[in-house]
């Protein structure tokens, strides 16, 4: 096996095993053996829990970002960026619900990060930000969006997708979820 593939095999069965229980349950010898790699070869990837722990967290973060990137820089509308953004992003947090739960988790510690993981996280989760509040930008320069405090409108938006993927008590599916945010991000729920 090749170094490469070994670790994203491990990274992706850490993922599997920190979604399913809380980081002090989960035991490197439990990944080792759902990687099929002996313990020993698991701790030349990752000298601790902690380390494997965020390498799941930040990898899923950077493919968030990539996907966030990829969708928003195909189109010039920004009504169509925005809706292919937001999709980007449910899409992936419904698909990966294993890393929707870990950032729930980081997201109630990064208040005050202790680690340099703590604070690299709180880096990658405002260049997060940073990407949904560009599209939102490219709107508010076209004349399509008002925008008035870029960062908390962005805020908005990834707090109206979690709220709706960790609750979603209509069953909503993705596409619905889409629609739904767009529709009471971009007018509200006031009749009109």
């Amino acid at each position: 096996m090749k170094k490469l593939e070994r670790q994203e095999r491990i990274l992706e069965s850490a993922s599997k095993l920190f979604a399913e229980k809380r980081f002090d349950e989960v035991l490197m010898e439990e990944v080792a053996q759902e990687a099929g790699v002996g313990k020993g070869t698991l701790y030349r990837y990752f000298c601790t829990k902690e380390d494997l722990y965020f390498a799941v967290i930040f990898a899923g973060i950077a493919q968030l970002k990539d996907q966030l990137h990829a969708a928003a820089a195909t189109v010039e509308d920004p009504l169509v960026q925005l809706e292919k953004a937001l999709r980007a992003i449910v899409t992936f947090l419904s698909r990966n619900r294993f890393f929707f739960r870990l950032m729930t988790i980081e997201e109630s510690k990064s208040e005050k990060p202790k680690s340099e993981f703590r604070q690299r996280w709180k880096q990658e989760r405002g260049e997060l930000l940073a990407a949904i509040g560009a599209v939102l930008q490219r709107g508010g320069d076209s004349g399509v969006f008002e925008i008035r405090h870029l960062n908390t409108e962005a805020q908005i938006l990834l707090g109206m997708v979690r709220s709706v993927l960790r609750f979603n008590e209509d069953n909503l599916g993705p596409d619905e979820i889409v629609s739904e945010i767009l529709r009471i991000f971009l007018g509200g729920v006031l009749k009109k």
